[in-house]
């Protein structure tokens, strides 16, 4: 049986897919042939995942004649003869490209008012639960059980090449930074959310901190709109173990997941990286503010969460609807060091820092608080 998974946007739920996507495989032996169909970002980070025999990538409005559009992609699917096509998306479009791909098979939740585009309807309320309130990686993972697939793993896990590694390297040595040398990657960014995006001086003076502090090597990750931002961290870091990616001319997928496999800790916000990171299995620090911990979770290594309560928290929102954005200018530079060396000890054991002693953080000052 040839079946396809559509994707959803983002990098991170990609990665929080994978549990999902094995699961599977792995559970219908029917299926002869599985394609992922997804955009650009989503198909390049799931890039090498051995249950995969194909993936499809498309752009909703594209003009690319290399490029699938929307109905350039309908009219693939249609010519491939797909059996089956299971939509992990819950939106009506992702409804109306199952029912329009010509598969007789149509798998998905019944949300959005596209229960009748579908074949096979998933409830969002199962016996008393509100899939909706489950974590992401387990509302991705009720599809599974649905088709009859036992759910053993939740872990994320990514695929990446020797071409990316070498991408890597070069650019570690393009910076003049040792490869087998403790590094730590910080990602203040957050795709198009605002709200989720970490001050730039904050990270500057975590990084210089580490560098100068501890002797670590660090690399402001960058994609390719986030250059500006990246590199005035660098600049306002000022210190020759802080380096951007956002000097570097491409910036593929591939090299980031090379770079946050090389890493000993990640900094990241709630975004692609940090979930890119966790599937590597790389020590994270996460830091939250209007997202929700629990709705975001991951089942890899335990992450260190650095967040603040407040009372508009979380809101979900892309831009604070407050305006104050406290909730992220709140989580304090040192806040995020300790953390980081609290990591760094787990990721390396018998790694001593440079200085006499850790840093204490001042009792006034709010703990980071830890999530499994």
């Amino acid at each position: 049986m040839k079946t396809a998974i559509l994707l959803p946007t983002w990098v991170g739920d990609a990665c929080m897919a994978t549990p999902t996507i094995r699961a599977i495989r792995q559970g219908l032996s029917k299926i002869s042939h599985l394609c992922l169909v997804g955009r650009y970002a989503p198909i390049a980070v799931l890039e090498g995942m051995p249950e995969v025999d194909q993936s499809i990538t498309f752009k909703p409005k594209s003009k690319d004649p290399k490029v699938f559009s929307r109905r350039g992609l309908i009219q693939e699917l249609k010519r491939q003869e797909f059996d089956s096509i299971i939509l992990l998306p819950n939106s009506l479009s992702a409804g109306l490209i199952g029912y329009m791909s010509g598969a007789k098979q149509r798998v998905g939740f019944a949300k959005d008012g596209r229960s009748w585009l579908l074949t096979d309807r998933i409830p969002v309320l199962q016996n008393g639960v509100d899939n909706r309130e489950l974590s992401t990686i387990d509302y991705y993972l009720k599809i599974a059980e649905y088709l009859g697939c036992e759910v053993n793993d939740p872990s994320m896990k990514i695929w990446l090449t020797e071409s990316d590694r070498s991408a890597a390297k070069d650019m570690f040595d393009s910076f003049g930074f040792d490869w087998n040398h403790p590094t730590v990657v910080i990602n203040s960014a957050a795709a198009m959310s605002e709200a989720k995006q970490w001050p730039s001086g904050h990270a500057s003076r975590a990084a210089k901190e580490l560098a100068v502090q501890h002797g670590l090597q660090v690399i402001i990750h960058s994609g390719p709109g986030d250059r500006q931002k990246s590199n005035a961290i660098e600049f306002g870091a000022g210190h020759p173990r802080v380096k951007s990616m956002g000097r570097v001319e491409h910036l593929p997928i591939g090299l980031s997941k090379a770079v946050l496999e090389q890493a000993s800790v990640v900094v990241s916000s709630d975004s692609g990286p940090r979930h890119m990171a966790a599937a590597l299995n790389r020590r994270v620090v996460a830091l939250f503010g209007p997202t929700a911990v629990d709705k975001y979770k991951t089942y890899n290594l335990p992450e260190r969460v650095v967040s603040i309560p407040m009372a508009c928290q979380p809101c979900g929102k892309d831009k604070c609807p407050l305006v104050h954005n406290n909730c992220m200018h709140g989580l304090a530079y040192p806040m995020v060091v300790a953390a980081v060396l609290d990591q760094l000890q787990l990721s390396l054991p018998g790694w001593n820092s440079p200085r006499d002693r850790l840093p204490i953080l001042n009792q006034g000052s709010m703990l980071p608080r830890t999530a499994a």
